[in-house]
């Protein structure tokens, strides 16, 4: 449970704190006092939360974990997430330190490596998280601006604000005080994204939120005091940290990477007010609320048009910044056409709203003074190239919102530009090229979370089991399930045909006693392109009789299999079960040769009622073990029996309602979040061998 979660985290943070002791430098010694005050705090939740105390009661035994969590994307997700919780703790740690010691000569360089670090795995756990809830969870998104989700989110989007403002100081000793505030607050966002998770007062507007267990008050307190701590070392020492002026001029890297670093900043802030919207609501009295999915998206589009103008430009911008001649003679011109042309376009195109107009400007403006360089023009015309492509592909496929385009097209000139840099510096400066590949993911990400999202389709077929439907231009067709609703992962059985090919999905629908609901895991049909969805929402089984009849000697044939019955035999074969038992001898054969002997077993169990009552225990058959065959009826007079063999002889005419979705190009999201990841990757190893 919780407890459990908190053991996790304390104990990563016991073995990072060795990297302190490691690699402090002359901020060991005050490092460990901050550090050593963290993990105290989680030792002090053992004592309210202890995971090792009895419980007041005999826990009921079996029921396991909830099974959408019986995943192996669930078994990686939340220790890399608590890597990137625990791992913040170590760049505030060293901050502070330099702050009493007043040395901040070498905090950057000591606290680099580590802030990497947090930034990728908290990335890696966000996207880790996503893909499990895609391919879960049934619904076939893998992002839904969950307030728990976006937990996580925060403290990322601050890690990497901390990143470029690290790259600064580094450069020219500019944004030191910013960035010590950027190293607690990010390791404050993640104890606030504990206590907003773990406090209850999600628990009506979000899927993920955990019961109060009665901690808050640690919580609130931890946050507190360590803010105090923040604030007043700070203030205490602020005079003495010395100020270096950025250097804003707009041909500059450092004009780009303080861009980027506010933006990042800002979004981030957005996103924790919206989050935090339940809390502040109940605070103030009123009824607590929540903001709803398009609150996020209206504002997260027109942030993304900006980040991608800032990554498409600033490749080619020096730390050195070359003004061009004559820059001040083209200025007038460039401000009148950024004003002038989406004036235009906002009063007499239908759907180009202020906030089109309003990005479409800015992006006027950028590009008409970058273009004022002619040594950029050249360098820029890969990106320029792509984005022309890029928008004029999505008109060319029905998109028709002008932001959206506004926004394809940037990630298509952002790809461009930092994939020209990656191949400037791969292989033999390939730590050098760690951030242009984030940004080049990035890109390739954002046009795949765009076309996956706003263009996804959807429709929904009933299928009766036995015959077919085309959806999408593919032919399904229901061939029953595997097993009963009431079975564990019980899988439903579709058969796919395209192009004269045939191919099996098994997406799984079954009741669950632990829950007391149906459980449904859909199947993803991948293609290049896109992917198809199919999540199953309800499932009527057939009454029918129909079964495999076979005679004591004969052979029967189904599917691919060739089935035979040798025999009865009376008595059990290992089963912990009461009653009659009888055991059917079955032979299968599969057309690819081999044959399999099987032993399914009928029982006659007494129940409640007094009357004994048929309890079928079906043997496993199948290089998967796919195939339950089990005995639908004895007939000994006859010397027969009736095998039920779901997915092979069926079950009497079952129907299946089925969402199907198809998903452009969703393969871009998980390709270029790993590029993102593997940018972040290499940022880790240039800084640590600085280190």
């Amino acid at each position: 449970g919780q407890e459990g979660t908190y053991v996790l985290w304390l104990f990563m943070s016991a073995m990072f704190g060795f990297l302190i002791l490691k690699k402090g430098g002359q901020y060991t010694n005050w490092a460990m006092v901050i550090y050593s005050a963290v993990n105290l705090f989680f030792l002090s939740l053992m004592i309210k939360l202890s995971p090792f105390a009895y419980l007041q009661f005999a826990p009921a035994e079996g029921m396991g974990l909830n099974p959408l969590l019986q995943d192996p994307w669930m078994v990686i997700h939340p220790p890399i997430m608590f890597v990137g919780y625990a791992m913040s703790a170590v760049p505030f740690a060293i901050a502070m330190a330099a702050l009493i010691i007043n040395d901040y000569s070498d905090w950057v360089k000591r606290s680099f490596p580590w802030v990497a670090i947090t930034a990728l795995m908290l990335a890696a756990g966000n996207i880790l998280g996503g893909y499990w809830a895609y391919k879960t969870l049934g619904w076939g998104g893998y992002w839904a601006w969950d307030p728990v989700e976006n937990s996580s989110l925060i403290p990322w989007l601050m890690s990497l604000a901390l990143i470029h403002g690290m790259i600064l100081e580094k450069r020219s000793g500019a944004m030191r005080k910013i960035n010590i505030l950027l190293s607690a607050l990010t390791f404050l966002l993640v104890v606030y994204g504990t206590f907003l998770t773990r406090s209850g007062v999600l628990a009506d507007f979000s899927v993920h939120s955990f019961v109060d267990l009665g901690i808050n008050q640690y919580l609130v307190l931890f946050m507190t005091l360590y803010f105090l701590i923040t604030v007043i070392l700070f203030a205490w020492r602020a005079k003495g940290i010395g100020h270096v002026p950025i250097d804003y001029n707009f041909f500059g890297k450092e004009f780009f990477l303080f861009g980027g670093l506010t933006m990042l900043f800002l979004m981030g802030f957005v996103v924790l007010f919206w989050s935090s919207l339940p809390l502040l609501t109940k605070m103030v009295g009123a009824e607590p609320r929540a903001a709803d999915i398009e609150t996020y998206n209206s504002f997260t589009g027109p942030f993304v048009v900006l980040f991608g103008l800032l990554l498409t430009l600033s490749p080619f911008a020096g730390f050195k910044p070359a003004t061009p001649e004559g820059w001040r003679r083209i200025l007038p011109y460039v401000i009148a056409v950024a004003i002038v042309v989406p004036t235009i376009m906002f009063f007499s195109l239908p759907g180009a709203d202020f906030v089109f107009a309003l990005v479409f400007s800015m992006l006027l403006f950028a590009f008409g003074l970058t273009f004022a360089r002619k040594a950029t023009l050249g360098k820029l015309s890969v990106a320029v190239v792509l984005f022309i492509f890029t928008a004029g592909i999505s008109m060319a496929v029905g998109v028709h919102n002008y932001l959206y385009l506004l926004i394809l097209g940037v990630a298509g000139a952002s790809i461009g530009s930092n994939l020209v840099m990656v191949i400037h510096y791969l292989p033999g400066q390939w730590r050098v090229a760690g951030g242009h590949l984030t940004h080049f993911g990035f890109g390739i990400m954002v046009i795949g979370i765009l076309a996956s999202s706003a263009y996804t389709s959807s429709e929904q077929i009933v299928l009766t089991e036995g015959e077919k439907e085309t959806t999408f231009g593919l032919s399904v067709e229901y061939k029953g399930m595997q097993n009963d609703i009431n079975h564990p992962m019980n899988e439903l059985i579709l058969s796919f045909e395209e192009d004269g090919v045939v191919e099996e999905g098994r997406p799984q629908l079954y009741y669950s006693k632990r829950l007391d609901g149906i459980m449904k895991r859909p199947y993803v049909r991948k293609s290049l392109m896109y992917d198809l969805y199919f999540s199953p929402q309800q499932v009527t089984q057939g009454e029918g009789e129909d079964g495999l009849y076979i005679t004591e000697g004969a052979f029967a044939e189904a599917g691919n299999y060739r089935f035979g019955f040798v025999g009865y035999q009376m008595g059990g074969h290992g089963e912990d079960v009461s009653g009659i038992q009888v055991t059917a001898i079955i032979t299968v054969e599969s057309y690819g040769g081999g044959i399999d002997t099987l032993k399914p077993m009928l029982s006659y169990e007494m129940a409640e009622d007094g009357h004994s009552h048929p309890v079928s225990h079906p043997a496993v058959y199948g290089s998967e073990g796919q195939y339950h065959v089990g005995i639908r009826q004895v007939l000994p007079d006859k010397n027969a029996v009736v095998l039920d063999v779901p997915g092979i002889t069926g079950n009497g005419g079952g129907r299946l309602l089925l969402d199907v979705s198809k998903k452009p190009i969703i393969n871009l999201v998980w390709i270029g979040t790993t590029i993102l990841m593997l940018g972040a990757a290499f940022v880790f190893f240039r800084r640590k061998k600085e280190l």
